[in-house]
């Protein structure tokens, strides 16, 4: 059963997020179906930022309570079923979910400019993970599960939140 994106009421302990990105697939793969049981069975979010590229993805990751932008790259059918940006809750905390656009060099400006009143700004488009606290705003990015790019190597994030929240990236 899905957690409502408001859950102030009765706010768990912790809340944990999976934070995936950029994941260019056509369908769900063993390694891809692997990677979620290891990590989204548990979660209490799963967000996904984006290049999915085939609805395939999608349809697999809706059996999590999934919260999803759709990215530059991705088919006119998911485009059609996601919205460019969001802002969602998680307890107290509102995120902003963007895939991201244009070049690495500029893009949290660029981001930044798209939101307001947010406590974290989650974003993929670049294949680099990134986590950086700036003016009280926590920057995250997931890097991408499958093509990482540099010498950045495959990964997902995770997002714990209790009384802030803390962000890692997983290697995967």
């Amino acid at each position: 059963m899905a957690l409502p994106m408001s859950i102030e009421d009765e706010m768990p302990d912790e809340i944990k997020i999976v934070v995936m990105s950029d994941t260019h697939l056509d369908r769900p793969t063993d390694e891809f179906i692997s990677i979620c049981s290891r990590f989204c069975e548990d979660a209490d979010m799963v967000i996904h930022l984006g290049d999915w590229d085939k609805v395939g993805i999608l349809n697999y990751l809706e059996r999590y309570p999934l919260e999803a932008v759709a990215g530059n790259m991705d088919d006119h059918s998911i485009k059609q079923r996601l919205p460019a940006r969001n802002v969602v809750k998680a307890g107290p905390f509102r995120l902003a979910l963007t895939h991201g656009w244009g070049a690495r060099d500029g893009i949290r400006q660029r981001i930044g400019e798209q939101f307001s009143g947010v406590d974290a700004v989650l974003f993929g488009h670049t294949h680099q993970p990134l986590i950086a606290r700036e003016n009280g705003i926590l920057w995250f990015n997931p890097g991408s599960v499958f093509l990482g790019r540099g010498n950045a190597r495959k990964s997902i994030g995770l997002l714990k939140i209790k009384d802030r929240i803390e962000g890692e990236i997983i290697e995967v």
